[in-house]
């Protein structure tokens, strides 16, 4: 397993830091959590002298994911000093303001051109290949010890990362365009990896991320929706969480076993 993290960063793993104190969201709980992942909130807007700066979005995205998710090339840009701790970005369409306020940033931060990173050590319920399956508006990528394994953008949003999706033909579609599929991968029962998932605003208006699971070999429902008979597929949890379907959300199941985050 890759130790790619920083120091900061290996302090809050799982639920390792001091609580913040403003209320949860679906972005995550301020409060902490032991076997969540930690999420943290990056503005490619301003430093962390809160002085503006500019930057291009998308090709500062595809030069992190490229660099291995190495975070000094965020390293200029402003980042929250409260985490929020997740068991799963299932996000429904809402205003990209909702993000800087789920991190008590609401007064710092203007709600366009913003990360939130999600960190964790996790592994399977059962050792299997499996690949992540998401959406977002705007920008979702996911990395496995340090290699970018899915990058699933707003319809035409640009991917500037070197990574490429295998098989296009098997995306679901989605109200952000389509649920694509990643890199399939190898994981084992309590042998943990490191687990990354950014999710990203550009313009500032409306915002919306879905993370889904697949394992090979495995049968998932199938159900009608607006576009067809389509896949249900799990949601990806490390603890189990009903969801409420809302309007735009993608087919979806949270019947699967969570995964475990490791301390």
């Amino acid at each position: 397993m890759m130790k790619r993290a920083t120091a900061v960063f290996m302090a809050l793993l799982c639920g390792g830091a001091a609580a913040a104190e403003q209320a949860g969201s679906v972005f995550g709980s301020a409060e902490k959590s032991a076997g969540a992942m930690i999420g943290i909130f990056y503005d490619l807007k301003q430093n962390q002298r809160r002085q503006p700066v500019k930057v291009n979005y998308l090709q500062t995205l595809g030069e992190f994911l490229d660099s291995g998710w190495d975070e000094n090339v965020l390293s200029r840009f402003f980042r929250g000093t409260k985490p929020v701790y997740a068991t799963d970005v299932f996000i429904p369409t809402m205003s990209a303001g909702a993000a800087p306020e789920a991190f008590d940033l609401k007064d710092v931060v203007q709600p366009m051109s913003w990360f939130v990173i999600y960190k964790a050590q996790v592994s399977p319920p059962e050792d299997g290949t499996y690949r992540f399956v998401g959406a977002s508006d705007d920008v979702m990528a996911v990395g496995v010890n340090g290699r970018t394994v899915l990058v699933s953008h707003y319809m035409g949003t640009a991917n500037t990362s070197k990574w490429r999706q295998q098989d296009p033909k098997e995306n679901t579609k989605a109200w952000a365009g389509e649920l694509r599929r990643g890199d399939w991968f190898e994981a084992k029962k309590d042998q943990p990896i490191d687990l990354d998932i950014l999710i990203g605003e550009y313009p500032g208006n409306i915002f919306a991320a879905w993370l889904l699971i697949e394992k090979k070999g495995a049968t998932y429902p199938m159900v009608d929706d607006r576009y067809g008979r389509q896949i249900a597929l799990p949601v990806f949890q490390v603890k189990p969480r009903q969801i409420t379907p809302k309007e735009n959300d993608p087919p979806f199941t949270t019947d699967g076993v969570p995964w475990t985050c490791h301390q």
